[in-house]
């Protein structure tokens, strides 16, 4: 907190990063505590060699794991760091426990790649 006080820069940053994350001026106590959580998780994958396709790191082949959310499983997510968008279909997303306040309307259209919307 000293340093948020005395270092307008480093002050600047954290509400950079608020502002990116959508923080409601609202927002619950356990709703904060999740962007936090969020915010400073590693995320990062890592293997051991034995793991590694026989192709070796350069493969191009997909990477799906299954993940935990909210204590339920979900299967096959696909890894994909290079992509501009992630999607998460409406089925799977009616399956998990969440709280709708967090989603917010989008302007943004996003079209296959035959062109269709």
């Amino acid at each position: 907190m000293e340093l948020l006080l005395s270092s307008e820069p480093h002050r600047v940053l954290l509400v950079k990063v608020l502002n990116k994350a959508h923080v409601a001026q609202d927002i619950s106590v356990e709703g904060f505590e999740s962007i936090v959580n969020n915010i400073t998780a590693n995320n990062y994958l890592t293997f051991v060699e034995e793991e590694i396709p026989v192709e070796g790191r350069g493969h191009n082949r997909a990477l799906h794991v299954s993940v935990k959310c909210m204590n339920h499983i979900v299967a096959k997510v696909l890894i994909n760091n290079g992509s501009s968008l992630n999607v998460m279909l409406k089925s799977t997303l009616d399956k998990l426990p969440f709280n709708a306040a967090h989603l917010r309307p989008s302007s943004m259209v996003v079209r296959a790649f035959d062109g269709s919307r």
